[in-house]
């Protein structure tokens, strides 16, 4: 009997699927295999990658603790010789602090000054209502002043009389009321003269306005009575006063909290004029100590 044409095309069919299949599972076999040498072979590279940076991140840990070890050493040879750097530098100068706000205080700086042979005479803190113009006229007219006299600029007449009585012998009687009504605060003298002045800025926020009506004001007051002034602030400050107090062309220290700073404001009161610090208005980190002295 002769097998039908169908038993042919079955069985022909039947040899191709059993080869199909039989590749596909070589194939799949292989691939398999090739994934899993290819896991083994990136594990392998990871765990030699993961090697090297534990023994980078070993190694950096090394020279950070290295670092902080000189740091140390730095501070604290900073620390002794600093006092010995400023000493006498300043030896018989008055000085007056002017602390425009309250919202950074700057006492460390009156035991530089000490240290480097300078008096500070006296330290006002001017508080935020200072510029309340019915406030000030409350005080004026307590102080027996002639209410004609406080028609115009209150203000400007205020932060004048105030720089004049901090660094000379001006309205001692009418600074007594602004302390009074709780416009400022001043320790010390304001009835001796002071040879230089110190304006201490930075706030919390930045009001232009105010430092061109307060501290722009006292700048202009102290340098009519041809007194130097210098700028000084902390190192970190919400905003700075810096760039304004060099467009008034003064002397300024961005970084007076740091000891770097603290001879910085020495040598610049002692004649070097300029703008030093860290910051982006500063020109130089120190006065250079070859320079002349300016009288």
């Amino acid at each position: 009997m002769i097998p039908n044409m169908k038993f042919y095309v079955i069985s022909i069919v039947s040899i191709f699927l059993a080869l199909a299949i039989g590749i596909y599972i070589g194939f799949t076999l292989d691939a398999q295999n090739f994934l899993v040498e290819q896991k083994e072979d990136i594990a392998s590279k990871l765990e030699e990658k993961f090697d090297y940076l534990r023994s980078e991140n070993e190694n950096f840990k090394k020279e950070i603790e290295k670092m902080e070890v000189k740091n140390s050493q730095y501070e604290k040879f900073n620390e002794t010789v600093y006092p010995e750097i400023i000493k006498n530098r300043l030896s018989g100068t008055k000085v007056a602090i002017i602390e425009t706000n309250d919202e950074y205080i700057y006492s460390g700086i009156g035991k530089t000054l000490e240290m480097s042979g300078a008096t500070v005479v006296n330290v006002t803190t001017i508080k935020d209502k200072f510029l309340n113009e019915d406030t000030l006229k409350e005080a004026y007219l307590k102080s027996g002043i002639d209410k004609d006299e406080l028609k115009e600029n209150v203000i400007g007449k205020a932060i004048s009389d105030l720089s004049t009585a901090i660094i000379s012998d001006g309205n001692e009687e009418v600074i007594k009321y602004f302390e009074e009504y709780g416009l400022l605060n001043i320790i010390g003298n304001i009835d001796e003269p002071v040879d230089y002045v110190i304006i201490a800025g930075g706030s919390d926020s930045k009001d232009i306005e105010r430092i061109n009506i307060l501290d722009k004001t006292i700048i202009d007051s102290v340098k009519k009575m041809e007194l130097p002034i210098i700028g000084i602030e902390k190192t970190t400050v919400k905003n700075s006063y810096m760039k304004e107090y060099k467009d008034y062309r003064i002397s300024t220290v961005d970084n007076v909290d740091s000891i770097i700073g603290k001879v910085a404001l020495i040598m610049s009161m002692e004649g070097r004029p300029g703008n030093y610090g860290v910051k982006s208005s500063a020109e130089s980190l120190l006065p250079d100590p070859s320079y002349a002295i300016s009288e």
